[in-house]
């Protein structure tokens, strides 16, 4: 059966700047809308799950425009926060073979980062729900925000709803003392952590192992990237649970023409494979089909069916994902 999946945070315009060129040089952009819980909610209703996306929107066309953009992706928000004029944009740049791609954030005072405590109604927002989930941007783009995001963790599992969270660090929004406060605290109503072996190393300072001991956490997914080449990368990841279960993948390769979205993506796939009840090596190479398609997607968001994602899980590996 497919559940509610309920998540929180900050949707914007990305406005692209032409392969291979700056922001700077650039004199046309291509638009999109994306935001990572977002497109973890457009992977989640692509494989069939209700969503409920709790955000703030401007009034007016743009507010009305990103509405027709989750519409189409079967995102329900229904419950934004409608009000205000200033949605949040950033700028990308692909970069090529000697400089990295970059994002240019302008979000400071747009309409999410006036959300509140008061914001929503919490057993209105929790009402069928099976999984809430958050990352930490969220926590990084207002102090009001912040707390409105703990405030959702614990409303969530007060009510018993398992909580994902993904450490999801952006150094354009805020330091490693500030984030990593912020994590900390979060952990401790985090059922299922999302994140990476330097995130455990930079924000925590404990291994995998010593999570299980410090925070109640039933299940620890790190996602560890290489890259190989601007347009070559792979990817392992090593899945833990408190009960005992582990699994690690093999490494795995993959195209890029797209940089956005992937971690989304992968969360998504994973995320859709947990409700589900599969396996650890089922869901987690599931999750990193999921990852390397989106790589290969124009865009912030992956909405591909199932079949889609193992058949090209097949291609990479040559076997059955």
């Amino acid at each position: 059966m497919k559940q509610t999946v309920v998540a929180f945070g900050e949707i914007m315009m990305r406005l692209s700047a032409p392969e291979g060129q700056t922001v700077r040089e650039s004199t046309s952009f291509r638009a999109c809308y994306g935001g990572t819980e977002s497109n973890v909610l457009a992977c989640l209703a692509a494989f069939g799950h209700r969503t409920r996306y709790l955000t703030a929107l401007p009034a007016g066309e743009l507010g009305a425009a990103v509405l027709d953009h989750l519409s189409r992706l079967r995102v329900d928000a229904s419950d934004a926060v409608i009000g205000g004029d200033t949605l949040g944009l950033y700028f990308s740049e692909t970069g090529n073979g000697s400089r990295g791609a970059r994002v240019y954030y302008f979000r400071r005072h747009s309409e999410f980062t006036r959300l509140s405590e008061t914001s929503f109604d919490f057993d209105r927002v929790f009402r069928d729900a099976a999984l809430f989930h958050v990352s930490g941007i969220s926590f990084a783009l207002s102090p009001s925000s912040r707390r409105l995001a703990f405030r959702l963790m614990r409303e969530a599992r007060a009510r018993g709803i398992p909580v994902s969270f993904d450490f999801n660090y952006r150094a354009a929004l805020w330091g490693t003392d500030a984030a990593g406060e912020a994590f900390r605290e979060a952990l401790f109503s985090a059922d299922i952590v999302l994140g990476s072996p330097r995130d455990l190393d930079v924000f925590l300072g404990m291994t995998a192992e010593d999570v299980f001991a410090r925070y109640p956490c039933a299940a620890l997914v790190l996602r560890e990237r290489t890259v190989c080449a601007p347009d070559r990368h792979s990817v392992h990841v090593r899945v833990l649970t408190r009960s005992g279960g582990e699994f690690s993948s093999p490494e795995v390769a993959f195209p890029v023409s797209e940089r956005i979205g992937g971690g989304d993506a992968f969360n998504g796939a994973f995320l859709h494979a947990y409700l589900r009840g599969d396996g650890l090596k089922e869901a987690t190479m599931f999750a990193i089909a999921a990852f390397a398609r989106k790589h290969t997607i124009a865009g912030d968001v992956l909405a591909c069916g199932e079949e889609e994602i193992r058949s090209y899980g097949r291609r990479l590996s040559g076997e059955e994902l």
